[in-house]
C-alpha cells in the first residue's frame, strides 16, 4: 500500500468519531465484549485497512455480504488510533485545568466569604458599641434634663423670694426716699439760716485770711520744700477757723485737721541743715593729716661755741660725727606707709571734696540713694588717704557715719483739701453779702 492510503481521510475521521461514540453507548454491556473471542486485546495500526483500497481490491459481488459483515466486525473490533489517543489526552489535560481552575475559584469564594464574615463581625461590633454609646449618651441627657429640671423648680423658688424680697426693700426704699427729701429739705433750710446768720458777721475776713494762709502753706510746701513753714501755716488757719466760732465751717474744719496730720507724718528732717552741715565738712579737708611717710630730719650737731676752737675740740667734734654717721642705728616700729607726692596729696583731697559736694547737691534734691552712695565713698577716700588714727579724722569720720544713718527722703502729699472748702465758702459769702447790699439798694 502507499503512503496515501496509510494516511486517514477527513471521511475516515468521521468514521472513526462514529465508531468511539457507539463504543461509548456500547460500554455497559462490557460482559458480552469480554466474552467474544473474536476481539484480540490490542490491535497494531497497521492493521487498518483503507476503505477506499478495500474498495478496489474488493473480491467479486458474490463475496459481498460476506465482506460486509466481516468489515462490521473489524470495525467494532478495530482498536483505537494515535489521533484517539491524542485527544484523549488533551481532554484529560482540558479536565485537570478546569479542576485547577474550579478549585482556585473555590478557594477564592472561600476567602471572600471569610473576609465577608470578619468585615460583618466588626461591622456587629462597632454597631455594638455605637450602641453602647447611645444609650449612655441617653443616660446622661436623662440625668441632665432631672437635674435642670429640679434646678428650674429651685430658681422659681428663688424667683418667687426675690420677687417677695424685692416688693419689701422697693416699700422700704420709697419710705427712705421720703424721709431723706424730708431730710435735705431741713438740712436746706438749716443752711440758709446759717448762711444768713454767717452773712450777718463782719468777720469773715478771718475766713479770708485762713484762706490765704492755706494757700501759702501749699506753696511753701511745693515749691520751697518747707515742711514746717507749711505745718506752722495750717495751725494758724485753723485757729482763725476757731475764732469764727461758725458751725457751719466745722467740714472744714475737719479736712484742714486730716491736711495737718498728713503733714506730721512727712519726714520732718530739715536737708537745708544737712546741706549746711556738708558745707562746713567740705572746708575741713584741707586741715585733715594724710597718711604717708616722713622722712625724719637729720640731726645735726651744734654750732661749736667759741670756747671750743682748739684743736682737740675740733678733733672731737669732727671724730664723734663720723662715728654717728657710720655706726647709727633707729628701730621703727610702726607701718612704713607709702610716699604721696604733691600732685597725689592735691587729688586725694579733692575726691573728698567731690565726694562731699556730690552728698550735698543729692540731699537737696532729697535723693536717698545717691546721698547713701557719695557719703560712702567719701568715707572710703577719708580710709584710704587719711592719718585714721588722728583726732581729727576719727571726729569727721564719726560725722560721715550719722549722716549716712539719716533719712532725707520726703513724700508730700498731691493737695490740701481744705484750700477748695475754703474758696467755696469764701465765695459763698462774698455772693451773699453782695444780694443782700442789692436787695437793700432796691
Amino acid at each position: 500500500m502507499s503512503d496515501k492510503q496509510d494516511k486517514l481521510t477527513p471521511a475516515d475521521e468521521q468514521k472513526l468519531a462514529d465508531l468511539k461514540a457507539q463504543a461509548d453507548k456500547q460500554s455497559a454491556n462490557k460482559s458480552d465484549a469480554k466474552a467474544s473471542p473474536n476481539i484480540p486485546a490490542k490491535v497494531d495500526s497497521t492493521a487498518y485497512v483503507n476503505p477506499q483500497s478495500d474498495a478496489q481490491n474488493s473480491p467479486p459481488k458474490s463475496s459481498s455480504n460476506t465482506s460486509a459483515k466481516t468489515e462490521s466486525k473489524s470495525s467494532k473490533q478495530r482498536p483505537k488510533t494515535p489521533t484517539s489517543t491524542s485527544n484523549t489526552q488533551t481532554k484529560s489535560a482540558k479536565n485537570t485545568g478546569l479542576w485547577i481552575l474550579s478549585l482556585f475559584n473555590f478557594l477564592l469564594i472561600l476567602a471572600a466569604l471569610g473576609a465577608a464574615y470578619w468585615f460583618w463581625m466588626q461591622w456587629q461590633d462597632q454597631l455594638a458599641q455605637q450602641n453602647n454609646q447611645l444609650s449612655q449618651q441617653q443616660t446622661k441627657v436623662a440625668q441632665q434634663q432631672s437635674a435642670i429640671a429640679s434646678s428650674l423648680n429651685q430658681t422659681s423658688q428663688f424667683k418667687g423670694q426675690i420677687e417677695q424680697q424685692s416688693a419689701a426693700l422697693e416699700t422700704s426704699i420709697q419710705s427712705l426716699i421720703s424721709e431723706l427729701q424730708a431730710t435735705h429739705e431741713q438740712v436746706k433750710v438749716n443752711q440758709q439760716n446759717l448762711a444768713d446768720v454767717s452773712g450777718r458777721r463782719p468777720s469773715d475776713w478771718l475766713l479770708a485770711e485762713a484762706d490765704y494762709l492755706v494757700r501759702m502753706a501749699g506753696r511753701k510746701l511745693w515749691l520751697e520744700k518747707d515742711l514746717s513753714t507749711a505745718r506752722e501755716m495750717l495751725f494758724a488757719a485753723d485757729q482763725r477757723l476757731q475764732e469764727l466760732d461758725d458751725p457751719s465751717l466745722l467740714p472744714i474744719r475737719e479736712t484742714l485737721a486730716n491736711d495737718i496730720q498728713s503733714l506730721q507724718q512727712v519726714n520732718s528732717v530739715s536737708t537745708d541743715a544737712i546741706a549746711l552741715r556738708l558745707g562746713a565738712m567740705l572746708g575741713q579737708v584741707e586741715q585733715l593729716p594724710l597718711a604717708f611717710f616722713k622722712k625724719p630730719e637729720s640731726s645735726l650737731s651744734a654750732a661749736p661755741s667759741p670756747d671750743e676752737n682748739t684743736w682737740q675740740a675740733n678733733l672731737a667734734r669732727n671724730w664723734q660725727q663720723v662715728t654717728e654717721n657710720f655706726f647709727s642705728v633707729k628701730r621703727k616700729t610702726a607701718d612704713i606707709k607709702p610716699f604721696m607726692s604733691a600732685q597725689e596729696q592735691w587729688l586725694a583731697r579733692e575726691q573728698l571734696s567731690f565726694s562731699l559736694l556730690q552728698a550735698q547737691v543729692a540731699a537737696l534734691k532729697q535723693n536717698q540713694p545717691l546721698f547713701k552712695q557719695a557719703l560712702a565713698l567719701a568715707q572710703q577716700h577719708l580710709a584710704e588717704h587719711f592719718e585714721g588714727e588722728h583726732p581729727s579724722t576719727l571726729q569727721f569720720s564719726a560725722d560721715i557715719r550719722e549722716l549716712i544713718s539719716t533719712n532725707i527722703s520726703q513724700t508730700y502729699p498731691s493737695q490740701l483739701f481744705a484750700a477748695p472748702l475754703l474758696e467755696d465758702a469764701l465765695d459763698t459769702r462774698i455772693n451773699q453779702r453782695f444780694s443782700q447790699e442789692e436787695a437793700i439798694n432796691d
